[in-house]
């Protein structure tokens, strides 16, 4: 056992969740102390960030603030602790997005006694091997150089001088920070890092490298060597990266020029912010400097779940009517939106994993012969989060899109758009359908669709949308044992004594009379 308690905090948005965790366990027992509650996620954040307890035990799907929103900002703060990630079912395949967190510990809920005791023997058996290997009783000991590099990179407030900065040769006339990322391809060959290619540009000790935020930072140092940097992007421009070239695998940013030690951390973090954005790049980009932020400050569209919804039913709309350019140009309006937005690259994965979900869902249940058009979930969620930049998403739901439409086309075989608008309706008819959603579907407005509809159809789109339910009620009415009011939300009617009235005006009765006519002739 330690001496000193290992101090906890356990954030779930539900009471009696925190309170059965306190109580499941023997928390002193085992070494721990729970100190701290959080019901939300920026209650969480805050804890995190002003008391650091050294383990969190923490509900991925937080309000006001999400699990990994929490987890990534504690991070990029400097919070060295631990994360126990909680999760339902539907969210585990997100919670392995932590990983890059250095977030190693996931348990299901409802959580199992013995697999979180099993976790916390394990984290302080860790602890207290990493605190043996420091040292607990060096607790004062002289800045390293390192240290003193990061101290630059992000604070205004130097703990050093300038005589110290000068015998570590980190005092100079000009700087300039480089934030860059590697990242694997499928192609195999090695994998290079900046300095290995900016050595033919650059000596070694023109400039310091660390790593800060789990990303590759290079402080460069002095007029001259930003003179032969710019040279280096000269030549970046100019020579096309080719599929083969190390610098295909690599994407950097940098900030302006700042003339003091102080202004350092100035540079540092419009690197650190061009370099969030690099998923949202377009194919072919390696690099963007400061000059960017200007552009990038006015983007600061809100993206709403509603939103992102009727865009998903827009697109499963347009899929369903046959018309791949209305499904092309909804996706590339939602593209240019979530480009224009301030949102992360995390969230968007979330949110278009659900988009292909859903569209997946839909079109499934509605064209069973179009499952082979997709993958299996697990494969899809993999796919999404291994993705490296947002256009290789959106490529991969446009080639659905073409595929789904194909499918669609050929089995309507309709000879006319209101043929067309026929088989939409016969597929959707479970949905709250109106002819001012349909209209734009099919490139018209809503007074002339009725028109035309009414005019090729014989009936009003109302009155066929109606028939169509009412047949489908009568099928269920025939063959399965349903109440009267699933039946009519099923088939699209949210209202059961509206569904009754339409029932009574098209089939001369009842519902309830009609199933009883039908059994009284069995």
């Amino acid at each position: 056992m330690r001496d000193s308690k290992i101090s906890v905090m356990i954030a779930d948005d539900e009471e009696n969740i925190r309170a059965g965790l306190k109580c499941i366990m023997d928390w002193e027992e085992l070494g721990y102390s729970v100190d701290y509650e959080a019901g939300n996620g920026e209650e969480a954040l805050d804890i995190i960030t002003t008391k650091a307890p050294e383990v969190v035990v923490m509900d991925l799907n937080m309000p006001r603030l999400q699990g990994i929103d929490v987890i990534r900002k504690s991070r990029e703060a400097g919070y060295k602790g631990r994360f126990i990630i909680l999760s339902g079912y539907s969210d585990f395949k997100y919670a392995q997005s932590a990983i890059k967190y250095g977030v190693t510990n996931y348990l299901t809920k409802p959580v199992d006694e013995d697999e979180l005791q099993d976790t916390l023997e394990d984290i302080s058996k860790d602890m207290l091997l990493e605190k043996e290997k420091k040292g607990e009783l060096q607790t004062i000991r002289t800045k390293a150089r390192d240290a003193v590099i990061q101290e630059l990179l992000r604070s205004d407030e130097l703990s050093v001088g300038e005589d110290a900065l000068s015998e570590m040769k980190l005092l100079y006339d000009k700087y300039q920070v480089v934030v860059y990322e590697t990242y694997h391809t499928d192609r195999k060959r090695p994998e290079y890092k900046l300095p290995e290619l900016l050595s033919a540009f650059i000596e070694e000790d023109d400039y310091e490298a660390c790593i800060m935020n789990e990303r590759a930072v290079i402080l460069l140092k002095g007029k001259i060597v930003l003179s032969k940097f710019a040279k280096f992007l000269e030549h970046f421009d100019r020579k096309l990266i080719q599929e083969d070239s190390p610098l295909d695998a690599i994407f950097l940013t940098y900030g302006r020029t700042v003339d003091k030690p102080e202004d350092i951390r100035i540079s540092y973090e419009e690197a650190q912010k061009l370099c969030d954005r690099r998923f949202f790049c377009d194919m072919g980009v390696h690099k963007m400097g400061y000059e960017a932020l200007k552009e990038l400050s006015s983007s600061n569209a809100t993206i709403t779940r509603d939103m992102l919804r009727d865009y998903t039913q827009k697109t499963i709309g347009f899929m369903q009517a046959g018309s791949i350019d209305r499904v092309l140009e909804t996706l590339n309006d939602l593209k240019l939106l979530i480009c224009s937005s301030s949102e992360n690259s995390t969230a968007i994965r979330i949110y278009l994993t659900d988009m292909i979900l859903q569209i997946k869902s839909q079109i499934s249940r509605t064209y069973p012969d179009s499952r082979d058009i997709f993958s299996e979930n697990s494969e899809i969620i993999d796919f999404l989060e291994t993705r490296f930049y947002l256009y290789e998403i959106f490529d991969y739901i446009q080639e659905i899109a073409h595929k789904i439409v194909q499918k669609v086309r050929n089995r309507q075989g309709a000879k006319s758009t209101m043929q067309d608008v026929q088989s939409y309706v016969d597929h959707n008819y479970f949905r709250n359908l109106t002819l001012e959603e349909v209209a734009p579907l099919f490139g018209y407005n809503n007074v002339y669709f009725g028109k035309v509809f009414s005019k090729e159809v014989g009936v009003n789109f109302n009155t066929y949308l109606n028939q169509k339910r009412i047949d489908e009620a009568k099928k269920l009415l025939e063959s399965e044992d349903i109440k009267i009011y699933d039946i009519a939300d099923r088939v699209g009617f949210s209202d059961v004594d509206y569904f009754s009235r339409k029932f009574r005006a098209l089939e001369g009765m009842s519902p309830a009379d009609y199933r009883r006519n039908i059994r009284n002739k069995e």
